[in-house]
C-alpha cells in the first residue's frame, strides 16, 4: 500500500515536472518568436532606404498622391473617389507605417475628396490641410472626424510653407487670392522641391488660374507635372506648359471615363512640347524615386 502511494507521488512529481518543462518550452518558443518579429520591425525600420518617393496612385476617376520624404514624413495629397486609396497605402507604405504627417486637399470635389474619409479613420493624421471656400457634407464628415481624433486642421488662407527635410519642402498656394472669378474647380497650388528636383500640382485648376498664376509671378518651373484637371482640355494651356518647363507629364485618369480624359488635344500638345507622358488608366500606379546621398 505504501509503495503504491510513493509511485503515485512520484509520478505526480514527473508530470509536474513534465509539464514544466512543456510550458517553459512554449514560453521560450513564444518569447523567441516575439523579439525575432521585433528585431525583424526595427531592421526594416533602420533600413528604409533615405530617399524620395512619390506615388501618382491609381484611383481611377480621380485625384491621390503620395510623398515620402527622405527623412519618411508622409505628405497625401487628396483621396480619390472612393476607398481605393485604402488599397494604394497599403501596397506603398510599409504595414508598421500608420502616421501621415500631412493630408493635403486640393478642393472638395468629390473624386479628390471621398476617399479620405477612410483614411482619416484608419490612419494617424497629424494635419489637415485645406481650402474653406464652398459647403460640402463630405468635408464637414472630416471636419468631424478630425476633431474627434484632434487633428490639428488648418485653413490655408494665402500661401504656406512645409518644412520635410534639409533642402526638401513643400510650397502651397491658394489662388482665391488672385481676384479671379470664384470657381469650384479652383485648388490648392502645390509644388514640392526636394534634392534640386521640382514636382507640380495643380489639382483641378483650369487655364484661367493658370494664366493669373503666371501673371502673378509664381514660380512654376517643375521638372514633374501632375497634368490639371485629370488632362482636360481646360486646362493644361500652351502658356502654362511653356511657363513649367515639364520633363514628365502625369495623368491620372480612370479607364474609359464619362469625361473623355486625357483630353486627345492636351495629348498632342504635350507631345508637341516634348514631354514623356504617364497616365494611371494606362500604366496604374506611377512611381518616381529619387536616392539622396
Amino acid at each position: 500500500m505504501l509503495k503504491n502511494i510513493k509511485k503515485v507521488i512520484v509520478n505526480k512529481i514527473f508530470l509536474i515536472r513534465g509539464l514544466k518543462a512543456v510550458w517553459r518550452f512554449f514560453i521560450l518558443f513564444w518569447l523567441s518568436a516575439f523579439l525575432s518579429v521585433v528585431l525583424f520591425i526595427i531592421f526594416l525600420y533602420l533600413n528604409r532606404p533615405t530617399s524620395l518617393e512619390l506615388d501618382y496612385f491609381d484611383v481611377g476617376q480621380g485625384d491621390s498622391e503620395l510623398i515620402q520624404a527622405p527623412n519618411h514624413k508622409l505628405v497625401l495629397i487628396d483621396g480619390g473617389p472612393d476607398n481605393l486609396v485604402i488599397r494604394r497605402l497599403g501596397e506603398n507604405l510599409q504595414f508598421y507605417e500608420r502616421k501621415i504627417d500631412y493630408v493635403i486637399l486640393s478642393h472638395f470635389h468629390d473624386d479628390h475628396i471621398t476617399g479620405l474619409i477612410e483614411v482619416f479613420k484608419r490612419y494617424d493624421i497629424q494635419n489637415f490641410i485645406y481650402l474653406d471656400s464652398y459647403d460640402s457634407p463630405l468635408l464637414d464628415n472630416l471636419l468631424e472626424i478630425a476633431k474627434f481624433k484632434k487633428i490639428k486642421v488648418i485653413v490655408l488662407k494665402n500661401s504656406a510653407q512645409l518644412n520635410l527635410d534639409k533642402n526638401c519642402f513643400i510650397n502651397l498656394f491658394n489662388p482665391n487670392i488672385l481676384k479671379i472669378k470664384p470657381d469650384q474647380n479652383n485648388s490648392i497650388v502645390v509644388k514640392l522641391e526636394c534634392n534640386k528636383n521640382k514636382f507640380l500640382f495643380s489639382g483641378d485648376n483650369s487655364a484661367i488660374v493658370e494664366k493669373a498664376l503666371i501673371d502673378y509671378g509664381f514660380d512654376l518651373r517643375a521638372k514633374v507635372l501632375k497634368a490639371s484637371h485629370h488632362g482636360s482640355k481646360t486646362a493644361n494651356s500652351e502658356a502654362f506648359l511653356t511657363a513649367v518647363k515639364p520633363v514628365d507629364f502625369i495623368i491620372s485618369a480612370g479607364i474609359n471615363n464619362r469625361f473623355n480624359h486625357p483630353s486627345p488635344e492636351i495629348l498632342e500638345r504635350a507631345l508637341v512640347f516634348g514631354l514623356k507622358i504617364f497616365r494611371t488608366d494606362k500604366q496604374g500606379t506611377i512611381k518616381i524615386r529619387d536616392i539622396f546621398e
